[in-house]
């Protein structure tokens, strides 16, 4: 997949995609006119030059899931702000579920949400795994109790498992599905985790938001990225290699919600002077 040069037919010489660059791929030559720099090595397909061009003169290989559609010039009018405001503010953690699988045709419209979230870089590293079985999803349940039961306030695995078989409960809180988000390579570097990290949280976040739309609930499963470190069982149950960064449960919820929780107000520095 690569953008390979300008359609000099339809290009009007607006420079908007010598503006857009940062890569320095289009530039104005001598006799005014934009061209196309095919030694450079360094294109991360972000995209922008073929979502700015007004003639739609961006010449690709590959790259077969373009499109244009009313309001896509001015996102604003898509989605009002308020009703914005409102998913925002009405969306819960849910921690009970129906007993009813996620159809197929769902779920994907849950990672093609995924699939369109920002990158640093447009590195789009994240791989993805979904759960769907019972039994592996409660084994997985149990090998992170393995190593987090202190945390949770127990004396051993066995007496934390036993309290949340009593009431009912799982560290996945009974979903009928798991999508866990991985990387193959395993960062040394702190600042790459950290950068890592937050493709993770938006991905994920484009994925739970999606899911609200279709009428499902979600819930961010942090300790299962805290546990892998120090119990690699948790990558043989999923079948993956590398490092967990986010996951989240999924299915119909069981409770409904009628009023927003409250938030206490942001903490701002230098907005009283605006």
């Amino acid at each position: 997949m690569s953008v390979i040069g300008i359609d000099k037919d339809k290009c009007s010489g607006c420079r908007l995609c010598v503006q857009e660059c940062g890569r320095g791929y289009f530039f104005v030559n001598d006799d005014d006119q934009v061209f196309f720099n095919e030694g450079l090595k360094t294109c991360n397909i972000c995209g922008h030059c073929i979502a700015i061009c007004p003639e739609d003169a961006i010449l690709t290989k590959g790259l077969d899931d373009v499109e244009t559609y009313s309001g896509i010039d001015s996102p604003e009018n898509i989605v009002e702000n308020e009703k914005l405001l409102k998913l925002l503010r009405a969306k819960r953690s849910i921690r009970r579920y129906k007993n009813k699988k996620v159809p197929k045709e769902l779920i994907e419209k849950i990672f093609e949400a995924m699939r369109y979230a920002p990158s640093a870089s447009n590195a789009r590293a994240w791989r993805y795994v979904i759960m769907s079985d019972p039994e592996k999803i409660q084994k997985l349940n149990d090998e992170i109790i393995k190593v987090n039961y202190a945390y949770m306030g127990f004396q051993s695995p066995e007496q934390a498992q036993k309290h949340l078989k009593s009431i009912g409960r799982s560290i996945f809180h009974k979903a009928p599905h798991v999508i866990v988000l991985y990387y193959r390579i395993v960062e040394k570097s702190t600042v790459m985790i950290g950068l890592r990290a937050n493709d993770a949280g938006i991905a994920l976040t484009y994925g739970m938001l999606e899911a609200e739309t279709l009428g499902l609930g979600t819930c961010w499963i942090g300790m299962i990225q805290g546990s892998v470190p120090m119990n690699k069982e948790i990558l043989n149950i999923l079948g993956i290699k590398g490092m967990v960064l986010g996951a989240f449960t999924l299915g119909y919820p069981a409770v409904k919600y009628r009023r927003t929780a409250p938030r206490p107000p942001l903490k701002i520095k230098g907005l009283d002077t605006l």
